[in-house]
């Protein structure tokens, strides 16, 4: 059962921009405080004219390594350094990875190639 309501009837490219612009902000706040990001998707609240207009998520920061929320359909970004080479390089999530983890999200079939570099 999806826990999504489209009330707004909104396309998938502008919630897949929402979710984009959603994604980079929480990220930049998980690396700026050196944690961790945990997300997970709620019902949409649309309210045009306010900025932004549609938030469709709920987020949380954990201790790098630390134990996932409690619940069901979370989402988490190792961000930080887990002690692996894969995760050392640090630096921001670019395109390439923004890509992957929609991809990984189901949301591949919606990228616009031109959009995404």
């Amino acid at each position: 059962m999806s826990k999504i309501a489209n009330a707004g009837a909104l396309s998938a490219r502008q919630i897949l921009d929402a979710f984009d612009v959603w994604l980079s902000e929480r990220v930049a706040e998980a690396r700026a405080a050196g944690m961790d990001l945990a997300f997970h998707d709620r019902e949409f609240d649309i309210a045009p004219g306010r900025e932004p207009p549609l938030v469709g998520w709920s987020h949380m920061l954990l201790a790098p390594g630390g134990c996932p929320p409690k619940g069901p359909d979370w989402t988490v970004y190792r961000l930080q350094d887990q002690g692996s080479a894969a995760n050392s390089a640090g630096g921001g999530l670019d395109q390439d990875g923004l890509r992957l983890a929609l991809e990984a999200l189901g949301y591949g079939a919606y990228l616009n190639p031109a959009r995404m570099g």
